[in-house]
């Protein structure tokens, strides 16, 4: 029986802002962060592929967005999900109900992706990964394209966000609920399509606000198997008041605090003992 327990720790937004980016360099270098999603809409990609290339050790994956910020489709035929503007509507409300209605642009959406994921190909990119944006890559119909497209691009691993039961979740218990339900679901049909995804998943009661206490507590609870954990730490700069402006969220969440937790040498210890202990479990 394999005991041995991996962990990969995923930013989420990586090149929304250089806030964003200069967080992954500086948690990838301390030894805890694996993993960033890069979103291929946001104001700093260029600058998240620079952060990548100077470190190799890091897995770049795509954080497949249908809202906030711009599509890169022009003119997108996104019905229901851009603003008259032309930008994503600031919440997933208009992305629900058009699912809820059948109505959702399925053939949009995947031109839409397509040309997310081939913008960090155009870098010179090979991701790592599927997640999505708000975890939108779960409603089902959207949950077989990004199978789909991970396939098409030869991108192994689509995130499973299904979080175990805790006192934690309470405060975003309805959320919880159904995130619960759509990702059971995906952690089944993501390894039919032959793709891999995490054992368990942690981050999502915690997100916004993954402090070094947090952080530690879910390293040292990890079991058997690959367990993501879902960060999402900035710089606390003036380079992030337009998303506090603009997002309630991002009033709220401690882009800091995270950071300050992925610099944490008492969790890059953990993780080494964990890292550790799994390489001694295979001999």
């Amino acid at each position: 029986m394999n005991l041995a327990r991996h962990i990969r720790i995923t930013a989420d937004d990586f090149g929304w802002t250089p806030a964003h980016n200069r967080a992954v360099e500086k948690a990838v270098q301390a030894g805890t962060l694996t993993h960033a999603s890069l979103m291929c809409n946001g104001d700093a990609v260029e600058d998240a592929v620079a952060v990548a290339n100077r470190n190799p050790q890091l897995g770049v994956g795509i954080h497949l967005t249908l809202c906030e910020g711009e599509p890169l489709t022009a003119k997108p035929p996104l019905r229901g999900l851009v603003r008259p503007q032309g930008d994503f509507h600031d919440s997933l409300q208009p992305l629900v109900a058009s699912y809820l209605r059948r109505t959702l642009p399925l053939s949009a959406i995947a031109e839409e992706w397509r040309r997310q994921i081939e913008r960090a190909l155009a870098f010179g990119l090979k991701p790592s990964h599927l997640d999505g944006h708000k975890h939108v890559h779960l409603l089902p119909p959207l949950l077989d394209l990004t199978c789909a497209l991970g396939r098409e691009y030869r991108i192994p691993f689509v995130r499973s966000p299904y979080e175990a039961p805790s006192l934690q979740i309470v405060r975003r218990f309805p959320g919880w609920l159904v995130l619960s339900c759509l990702a059971v679901r995906a952690k089944s049909v993501i390894r039919r399509h032959g793709l891999a995804t995490a054992d368990h998943f942690v981050g999502f009661s915690t997100s916004g606000g993954m402090t070094e206490a947090k952080l530690l507590a879910a390293v040292s609870s990890v079991q058997p198997g690959t367990t993501e954990i879902m960060v999402h730490p900035a710089e606390q700069t003036a380079e992030l008041d337009p998303l506090a402006a603009r997002y309630p969220w991002a009033k709220t969440y401690r882009f800091a605090a995270e950071l300050a937790a992925l610099c944490s040498p008492r969790v890059a210890a953990a993780i080494q003992s964990i890292s550790t202990s799994s390489s001694h479990s295979l001999h």
